[in-house]
């Protein structure tokens, strides 16, 4: 892919922090970690960068930095996750000491930039209201589990489902998108990472296969059938697109479509263990705490109750997921990704295709309350931002892509949103 000259001297079109080689690249196209699908038709550029051996003080971890050598978009992954960091101070001078420079970006992606370094800057209290929201779902979630083996019924069964949702969308998804923690706290984070592991790894998404698939497949190929793992990855009992072939069936996929959600959490243990490889320990944690022990302790009422929970966590996270990408206003024509041009994708192409990929709805407590989930275009451009963050980004990012005429979709309400979500499956039907 080609990139744009910058107005920074020090982006030239020099090899990327983060880095591989094209046999490497090539592999990966074939089947990512731990076989967890294709990267058929690449968007991002096949070409020798420089990945330093070691840098075991790179402030976010070392999990990206897996992550990005393994991907075939390592230059667009650093700038999306060092979007509103000190590019020109700290990070530049890491990446001098090691006879690199970093990726080019343009003009836009650096308006983006200076947008979420003003937006942080004048807001540094959001960071600890998001940190404390986290603690508090932390420490509701684990007695709303023991209420509900305790004593099944409705009301722990309701608690524990709407404490599984605020957790997967707060903790789990920011956590993995800050590098695996999320405190300012060594001794928070040295506590509670812990405990998130194995929530993670028992009830949730086996944490290497998610970061594969979400960082890379789904952030760096947005809605492109055939890569993207969440909506498009639902073909064909869920039509999107249309180039994809259309059966009889989809016809009734409005209707139809939310019968789907209440096994989306569920299979995840499942997928866990026999389609990503994740270890047998919580595989079987997973079946003791959810039937075994329910059924030893209340008898079949228990786990009937268990399956309710993740029937209800399921159906409300995933229609989350699924209306941030799937909206009326976001249908394309089937000559949309040939008239794009794969090779042609730049920077300033990528952040404007994520804004125009991407929906918002909702305010500001929305945003707090389902860590950032209804902002996805920001949530996209920024993707290891406090979700807090993002609601005072939305109305600065609005007013810049309205100067540059880059479609910007946002709807008031959660409600409203469904409504366009279940229109397009209509239209793509």
């Amino acid at each position: 892919a080609r990139v744009q000259r910058s107005s920074r001297p020090h982006r030239g079109s020099v090899p990327s922090l983060f880095a591989m080689s094209p046999s490497l690249a090539q592999a990966l196209l074939a089947d990512g970690p731990g076989g967890n699908g294709d990267l058929k038709e690449s968007r991002c550029p096949l070409r020798e960068f420089a990945l330093p051996e070691v840098f075991n003080t790179h402030p976010g971890g070392q999990e990206h930095l897996k992550t990005a050598e393994k991907s075939d978009c390592p230059g667009l992954l650093f700038l999306a996750y060092h979007i509103g960091l000190d590019m020109d101070g700290a990070i530049g001078n890491a990446m001098k000491a090691r006879g690199l420079k970093l990726p080019e970006a343009g003009t836009f992606y650096e308006e983006l930039d200076a947008i979420v370094r003003k937006i942080k800057e004048e807001n540094k209290g959001q960071r600890s209201i998001f940190h404390a929201w986290c603690l508090v779902i932390t420490f509701l979630l684990l007695p709303s589990f023991v209420w509900l083996i305790v004593s099944p019924g409705l009301l722990p069964c309701l608690a524990l489902s709407v404490m599984f949702e605020l957790y997967f969308l707060n903790i789990f998804h920011t956590r993995h998108h800050k590098g695996g923690s999320i405190y300012d706290s060594a001794f928070l984070n040295t506590a509670l990472n812990p405990l998130y592991h194995f929530i993670d790894s028992t009830f949730g998404y086996y944490p290497p296969a998610w970061k594969w698939n979400h960082h890379v497949r789904h952030h760096m190929h947005t809605n492109e059938d055939g890569t993207d793992p969440d909506l498009p990855a639902t073909y064909p009992l869920i039509r999107m697109f249309q180039e994809q072939e259309r059966l009889w069936f989809h016809k009734f996929q409005t209707l139809y479509w939310p019968l789907l959600l209440p096994f989306s959490v569920a299979r995840y243990p499942i997928s866990n263990y026999f389609e990503h490889g994740g270890p047998l320990v919580f595989f079987v944690l997973w079946l003791v705490l959810m039937f075994i022990l329910p059924a030893v302790l209340h008898g079949v009422e228990g786990p009937i109750w268990c399956m309710v929970v993740l029937g209800l966590t399921g159906a409300n996270v995933t229609y989350k997921f699924a209306v941030s990408h799937a909206h009326a206003d976001l249908a394309r024509s089937p000559e949309h990704e040939v008239k794009k041009g794969i090779k042609e994708l730049t920077g300033d192409d990528f952040m404007r295709d994520q804004i125009e990929e991407s929906i918002d709805w909702g305010g500001y407590w929305s945003t707090l309350i389902f860590g950032g989930i209804n902002l996805q275009i920001e949530h996209h451009v920024a993707p290891a931002l406090d979700p807090p963050l993002l609601a005072l980004l939305a109305p600065e990012f609005r007013k810049l892509c309205d100067r540059h005429k880059v479609r910007y979709t946002a709807e008031p309400t959660f409600f409203h949103a469904v409504l366009k979500f279940h229109l397009r499956l209509w239209m793509s039907g």
